[in-house]
C-alpha cells in the first residue's frame, strides 16, 4: 500500500491515495466505469459522463497500484501517511466504500492535524452519519450524480457539478487544479474532460 507523490496539477506537493475506480464506488451512477483488474477491459456503465480516473487504469501499473491498496485495506492494513506529507488528496480514484473505511480516514485525519486532507465523494450517507465529527483538516466535497444526491441539499453539503460547457457554471467557480475542492464551503463545477 502506498501513496503517490504529485508535483503537477495541484498547488504545491500533494500525495494521492487511490483505489480502483468503480469497484470502490458503491453509490456512483452518472460516472460509473469499472476496469477489469487483469485485462484492462472497460465496463462502461456511466449514464451522463465517464469517470476520468478510470481512463488511467488502462495501464497495468496503475491497476496494480490501486488494487494493491485495496487488497491491503481488505486485509486490515491502514494507510501510513508519508512523513513529509503536508497535503493529501484522498481518492483521485475510488471512494469511501463502507462506513468503517470512511471512519478510518476520519481517524487518520485526527492523528495528523497538521496535514491538509480533501476528497470528493458520492458516499454521502457515510458523511452524513458523521457530519458533526468531521475533523477541521478534512474538506469533503459531495460529487453530484450519485445515489444519495438528495442528501446534498438536505444537509447543505459542499458540492460539485460536472458540466459539459463553462457556460453552465451559473456563476460558480470552475476548478482546474483542485483549488476549489480544498476550500471549505465553496460549491463549484468541473468541466467534463470527455465533453465534445
Amino acid at each position: 500500500m502506498k501513496f503517490l507523490r504529485k508535483t503537477k496539477y495541484y498547488e504545491g506537493v500533494v500525495y494521492e491515495w487511490n483505489l480502483p475506480s468503480g469497484f470502490t464506488c458503491p453509490f456512483a451512477q452518472d460516472c460509473l466505469v469499472k476496469v477489469d483488474r487483469y485485462t484492462g477491459k472497460f465496463n462502461d456503465l456511466h449514464k451522463t459522463y465517464k469517470c476520468y480516473s478510470a481512463v488511467a487504469e488502462r495501464f497495468p501499473a496503475v491497476r496494480n497500484h490501486r488494487w494493491g491498496n485495496f487488497e491491503g485495506l481488505r486485509k486490515g492494513k491502514i494507510p501510513k501517511i508519508p512523513v513529509q506529507a503536508k497535503a493529501i488528496r484522498i481518492h483521485a480514484s475510488g471512494d469511501f466504500y463502507n462506513q468503517a473505511y470512511f471512519d478510518t480516514w476520519l481517524e487518520i485525519c485526527r492523528e495528523n492535524p497538521t496535514v491538509e486532507f480533501w476528497a470528493y465523494t458520492k458516499s454521502l450517507n457515510y458523511w452524513v452519519n458523521r457530519i458533526d465529527t468531521i475533523p477541521n483538516n478534512l474538506t469533503l466535497t459531495a460529487s453530484r450524480g450519485g445515489k444519495h444526491d438528495n442528501l446534498i441539499d438536505q444537509y447543505s453539503l459542499k458540492n460539485v457539478d460536472v458540466i459539459s460547457d463553462p457556460s453552465e457554471a451559473d456563476g460558480r467557480p470552475i476548478d482546474t487544479c483542485d483549488d476549489q475542492a480544498r476550500l471549505p464551503g465553496v460549491n463549484f463545477c468541473l468541466v467534463d474532460n470527455f465533453a465534445n
